[in-house]
């Protein structure tokens, strides 16, 4: 029992350390190392780098509460802990790079934080560097008072039909939400799709308002867009002569969710409500609009960095869309190669196989680029050759030429 009572209270006392170090940023010096495939220096030292941020992060992670301090039967403590000492890589700069035998080098002085990367501009900009500044495309439909249906610039509802704007031109004016949204996401660094520049590009036909994953990807795939935001915004009228006046309040309800337009994954979710009082209910209702749109952004922010700065210190996660392939044998052939092969490459699980054709999800310490070059560079003891036909920055396209 008193074994069990000072491994609580070391527990404890830990956590609030940690607490008290939210935030705070430690310097440390690690080396990255990658093979230089077929003379592709640049993509070697690509890699390197981010060898090098991730063990910057394990580093620093490392240094708050060392894991060789807790004892076997208080492990549970110890996974509790670790899964409060996150951190994230605010800036770095490579103090030395060379070759060495076939391998690049780079040796990096990086500053790791713990807490909100969300709430740190110059970490949000590195994080989003860092994931190659994938590009958002934002579909949320809105509805502000006196209006019979929902707004958006995908299409138009009509009584019996919808117009897309692949038939006849549609207005691309953005609601409020959309534009508060971008507004205050762009300062942080995110970048954004013009949606003036789809006109007549567009060609689905997608006759709703509330998009599924499926359809907002197939929106999506017309514009180069790695992200899509989706959601819905409604203001509705909550009172009339407020407190006596003639004023009129009016809430408003956002929901949206980040979508990987890659593999289909959801990246967050989130709601805002606001209400406003105006004399005017189109007024307040635009208001209450815009208010919910701004906390929806630094809600959204603040989630999609978490994923991102978790991914970019471990293991992100894949689609591998395989094509050319002879049979279910050749497939588990290819399979076994990612799996035993490419070190990078931490599991491997298919989910679809049709006509030639193969889905797979695959674990990865690394990115979408560095595996592709890994893989096109790969011999496969004349069973087959392979070719890169896509890569995005969480898919690549694999093409099996018999």
């Amino acid at each position: 029992m008193r074994r069990i009572i000072q491994g609580y209270v070391f527990g404890v006392l830990v956590l609030v350390g940690l607490s008290a170090m939210a935030g705070e940023v430690q310097t440390v010096e690690v080396r990255g190392e990658a093979a230089i495939i077929d003379g592709d220096k640049a993509s070697a030292r690509d890699k390197a780098i981010d060898d090098a941020l991730r063990k910057a992060v394990e580093s620093a992670v490392g240094t708050i509460i060392s894991s060789e301090t807790i004892t076997e039967n208080y492990q549970l403590i110890s996974d509790r802990i670790y899964s409060k000492a996150e951190g994230y890589v605010r800036k770095y700069k490579i103090t030395d790079e060379r070759e060495d035998d076939g391998v690049m080098i780079v040796e990096v002085r990086a500053e790791v934080a713990t807490g909100a990367v969300s709430k740190d501009l110059e970490g949000l900009k590195t994080l989003l560097r860092r994931k190659k500044m994938p590009r958002v495309l934002v579909l949320i439909a809105e509805q502000n008072i006196g209006m019979n249906r929902p707004k958006f610039w995908w299409g138009q509802i009509g009584k019996d039909h919808v117009v897309m704007a692949s038939q006849e031109p549609v207005s691309l004016d953005l609601s409020t939400v959309e534009n508060t949204l971008m507004g205050v996401m762009k300062e942080k660094g995110f970048d954004f799709i013009d949606t003036q520049t789809l006109s007549g590009k567009i060609k689905v036909r997608i006759p709703v308002s509330k998009l599924s994953e499926k359809q907002a990807m197939r929106i999506a795939s017309a514009t180069d867009a790695e992200i899509a935001i989706v959601g819905q915004a409604v203001a509705k009228k909550k009172a009339d002569h407020v407190l006596g006046t003639d004023m009129i309040s009016v809430g408003a309800i956002v929901n949206a969710k980040v979508i990987n337009t890659d593999n289909g994954r959801i990246i967050a979710t989130a709601s805002a409500q606001a209400a406003n009082v105006e004399l005017d209910a189109k007024i307040a209702g635009n208001n209450a609009l815009k208010k919910a749109g701004e906390k929806l952004a630094k809600k959204l922010m603040e989630k999609i960095a978490k994923v991102w700065s978790s991914e970019l210190s471990g293991i992100n996660r894949i689609r591998v869309s395989v094509s050319g392939i002879k049979n279910q044998a050749q497939l588990s052939d290819f399979t076994k190669v990612l799996k035993n092969r490419v070190r990078s490459v931490k599991d491997v699980r298919q989910y679809k196989l049709s006509s030639g054709h193969a889905e797979l999800e695959v674990d990865l310490a690394g990115d979408s680029q560095a595996l592709a070059t890994e893989l096109e560079a790969k011999d496969f003891g004349g069973q087959f050759k392979l070719e890169i036909v896509k890569v995005r920055p969480n898919a690549i396209g694999v093409k099996l030429i018999q």
